[in-house]
């Protein structure tokens, strides 16, 4: 590469007005991405020269040239890989047309695929490329996600069971004798959290304060944060949702809902800029009763707020606490369950009587995410439809509580 040349162009126009400097921004974009593939083709060939020879280390040789650390070098392999699977992407990078942080996105959402499930994402390359070029880099990130979870043929519930395995929580006691905390949640309990410790900021926001609260406004958030924790743990912020679930609001469209899958046009917003909750966990928070459902339709307009009842009341719980002393489904006591809604109140499903089971946790987690569909009987004959094609009948509660 002839670096002499490339320093007499640059520096060469002169930015006379606004035109001419949003010329030389557009101009100064497209020779980085040029940038971005040549060093693509670089870490390539790294590889290739590595296979001969062990004591090339192309992550190390990128990261002394750059003089950053081996992580960068790591970035550019992933990159490389990207758009080996994905040509057209890499060559809308050569022509460029797009950016190296738009490999970068399907880098990372395609990594840890299987060859076949690669080869699902190929045979999309030229809507990848075409929504590089075209999309925002948000709406870029989310219409990847969307081809990884169809590719994946698992709605997000496989990666949600990866990202829940890699919940991780440490603590310790820095040089000023403070408790520090360092923590890693998956986006469903992540969500949940946040929206809890938001719900009692809130609280504490419009009562009394803690002593010592700052008055600077970042200060002042960041400790009421601490002490939303702390009410937590303590047991002193009371239910906010009713029945254990996040208070939050979730803006989701009607075909996402009624189809139960995701599509490329999904919306999902829960105001946490999170991506990738199984939609049937939405759905479970909603029969939950503490989130509120938005749902809009193909052309954003609202079609549904909330519900006129989500929950069910306490002579509602009553009722069914006079007919189950357990969870329909086992025998955890019906204490510990929660009343759940079985059809869903975007397919009409009423909050009453006839349309309430009680569940315990994990039988409510393996109707919404598990797939399990249930059929009332008018008899409260409950049936059970896995999607293994089993079937099973559990009859009417036999034991009338007093």
């Amino acid at each position: 590469m002839d670096l002499g040349l490339i320093r007499n162009v640059i520096g060469a126009a002169p930015l006379t007005d606004l035109a001419a400097c949003r010329g030389e921004l557009a101009a100064i974009q497209h020779v980085r991405a040029l940038l971005d593939a040549r060093e693509m083709r670089v870490a390539v060939r790294l590889d290739e020269l590595a296979v001969v020879s062990p004591s090339v280390f192309p992550e190390s040789e990128i990261a002394a040239a750059a003089k950053t650390s081996v992580k960068k070098g790591s970035r550019v392999r992933e990159r490389s890989r990207a758009a080996g699977d994905v040509p057209q992407l890499g060559d809308a990078l050569l022509s460029g047309s797009t950016t190296g942080e738009r490999v970068d996105v399907v880098a990372v959402a395609t990594a840890g695929l299987s060859a076949a499930e690669k080869a699902r994402v190929a045979a999309r390359g030229d809507e990848i490329a075409r929504a590089a070029v075209s999309m925002s880099e948000s709406a870029f990130r989310r219409f990847v996600e969307a081809v990884v979870r169809q590719a994946r043929a698992d709605d997000g519930l496989a990666k949600l069971q990866r990202q829940q395995a890699a919940v991780r929580l440490r603590w310790w006691i820095d040089t000023d004798g403070m408790i520090r905390f360092d923590g890693r949640f998956d986006p469903v309990s992540g969500v949940e959290l946040t929206g809890r410790l938001r719900n009692q900021v809130e609280k504490l926001f419009h009562t009394r304060q803690p002593d010592g609260c700052p008055s600077d406004p970042v200060e002042r958030q960041q400790f009421l944060q601490a002490h939303a924790l702390l009410a937590l743990v303590q047991g002193r912020a009371g239910s906010s949702g009713g029945s254990g679930g996040p208070d939050v609001s979730v803006l989701i469209d009607e075909r996402s809902v009624v189809s139960g899958r995701w599509h490329e046009r999904t919306v999902l917003d829960v105001g946490t800029g999170v991506f990738g909750i199984p939609i049937e966990t939405v759905r479970r928070w909603a029969c939950l009763g503490s989130v509120t459902p938005v749902i809009v339709g193909a052309d954003g307009v609202r079609l549904l707020l909330g519900r006129e009842q989500r929950l069910a009341n306490r002579a509602q719980r009553r009722a069914l606490r006079s007919a189950y002393r357990t969870c329909a489904l086992c025998d955890t006591p019906f204490e510990f369950t929660q009343a759940h809604h079985v059809h869903w109140s975007t397919h009409g499903g009423p909050t009453n009587i006839d349309n309430l089971v009680p569940l315990c946790t994990r039988h409510h987690h393996l109707v919404h995410e598990g797939g399990w569909q249930l059929t009332l009987h008018p008899d409260r004959t409950l049936e059970v439809h896995r999607p293994g094609g089993q079937v099973s009948i559990h009859g009417p509660p036999r034991v009338m509580a007093a």
